[in-house]
């Protein structure tokens, strides 16, 4: 079993949650709020990443937690296509961070906000 603080969570609107370790995703973070989640996962992972992903619409809401510390509010952009290699697979997942001004007006109604404790974003 996955311990929960060592993995980047993806979640859909709906509940549906997708557990990667750590140590398989890289950051990379760009201009207007763009981030690239790049899995380099082991084979027997890709599947089950891509049909989460591919199960989301562009610009549909999507929260991703870092080891625990707090939902990031993001919109969904697109899926890279899978790199196949003999050891991994690898895929990217592009996302664009919601405004201040959208993630305060979520607090207003309810949704849980992003609690930065060092998750290297900022």
């Amino acid at each position: 079993m996955v311990n929960r603080e060592d993995c980047v969570i993806f979640k859909q609107e709906y509940g549906n949650e997708l557990l990667v370790e750590q140590s398989y995703v890289k950051i990379r973070s760009k201009e207007d709020g763009i981030m690239s989640f790049n899995l380099r996962v082991p084979k027997e992972q890709i599947n089950d990443i891509e049909t989460f992903f591919k199960g989301f619409k562009i610009s549909e809401p999507i929260l991703i937690d870092i080891a625990c510390t707090g939902n990031i509010h993001c919109y969904f952009k697109g899926i890279s296509p899978i790199i196949e290699k003999p050891d991994y697979s690898f895929i990217s997942a592009t996302v664009q961070e919601l405004k201040q001004e959208v993630v305060d007006e979520e607090q207003e109604i309810g949704v849980a906000s992003h609690e930065c404790v060092g998750c290297g974003l900022h």
